[in-house]
């Protein structure tokens, strides 16, 4: 890819979350910062993982998932949570992320974000090197008034910085 395009798609500023993952005994964590709600109705949004992400594979098997939007103050989670894999580390343990029940999913959201939003995979795409991933959104709280973390330029920023 030319350094032009490269320059150019960075200028794109995207909020941060987190996608968990809960199936069986594993719970997994991965920073994503390509999201965005593609539908109002239903209620949709859409994820781009990496093809390799362990919470991928958590994915496919539980059929579900949780977006936690993440807070301005939430950097140090995003940065651990996006260079760590959960094939080799508990992130919730490590970090002491604390979670919750979700309403309707079997994936705890987490506690401190800004919202989480309870989702069934309904759709799941390859497209270039990233799998887009369909959620519909069954269940949602907002738990802060926060502003949220965003990634531009390759780095996190706090909102107005």
């Amino acid at each position: 890819m030319s350094s032009d395009i490269t320059r150019a798609l960075s200028k794109i500023a995207c909020p941060c979350g987190l996608v968990g993952v809960k199936h069986g005994e594993k719970h997994d964590l991965t920073t994503v910062a390509w999201f965005t709600q593609e539908s109002s109705d239903p209620p949709q949004v859409m994820v781009a993982l990496h093809p390799h992400r362990y919470v991928l594979e958590l994915m496919d098997a539980a059929g579900e998932f949780v977006l936690s939007i993440l807070a301005e103050d939430q950097e140090n989670i995003a940065v651990f949570c996006g260079t760590h894999s959960g094939r080799n580390v508990d992130k919730i343990k490590e970090l002491g992320i604390a979670t919750e029940p979700a309403a309707v999913v079997a994936t705890p959201g987490v506690k401190d974000a800004l919202a989480n939003l309870e989702c069934k995979v309904s759709g799941r795409y390859q497209s270039g090197d990233h799998v887009i991933v369909v959620g519909q959104v069954v269940a949602a709280n907002v738990k802060s008034n926060k502003k949220p973390l965003l990634y531009f330029e390759h780095n996190f920023i706090r909102w107005g910085q």
